[in-house]
């Protein structure tokens, strides 16, 4: 009986361990998405990603961020683009880590009057959880600090919250499917 339960234990903490998905040498792409609904404010926001594990549990890579906003009949449109780092923790299935990320940005603004361009930046803090559905693939909810300033505005931030996905790759794997190509 003893044997069985020990047996069984095994399995499941070998079952609950992540194989090798943040090992050095390997790629991740994947990104989160914000949605807000409210009466006469709509926020969409989606921030896709691609990154190389440097070491292992660091990843650094790039990342776009794409916003729609609509309150009232002001209309905001932001495209910003650069770097993030991401550094997990532990081995199990539910993986803690931070993350951060810096992107240089482009914000239009429209309503009745006219239109204005602002060019700036929009830094990210914040630590998530990526839990692995399998080897490959990791839902993920990431919390933290947002800023964002911009030329000749005040600067603004706050507390954000993000859901999305990514797709763990081997070198292996991104070379097999560099040689079909």
């Amino acid at each position: 009986m003893k044997k069985h339960l020990l047996g069984l234990l095994a399995c499941v903490v070998i079952g609950f361990a992540a194989s090798a998905q943040t090992e050095a040498g390997n790629y991740l792409a994947g990104g989160n998405f914000n949605l807000n609904t409210a009466k006469n404010d709509f926020r969409l926001a989606l921030t896709p990603s691609v990154g190389y594990f440097i070491i292992n549990n660091l990843a650094a890579g790039a990342n776009v961020d794409l916003e729609y906003s609509k309150v009232g009949s002001n209309k905001t449109t932001v495209f910003g683009i650069g770097p993030f780092a991401r550094y997990y923790l532990g081995t199990l299935n539910i993986r803690p880590f931070a993350h951060a990320n810096v992107n240089f940005t482009s914000n239009r603004s429209k309503n009745t009057t006219g239109s204005d361009t602002y060019n700036g930046s929009n830094y990210f803090l914040g630590a998530g959880l990526a839990a692995f559905i399998n080897r490959n693939v990791a839902v993920e909810g990431l919390a933290g600090y947002s800023h964002s300033n911009y030329a000749h505005l005040p600067g603004s931030g706050g507390f954000n919250l993000r859901i999305g996905f990514q797709i763990y790759l081997s070198k292996e794997q991104v070379a097999s499917v560099k040689s079909g190509m």
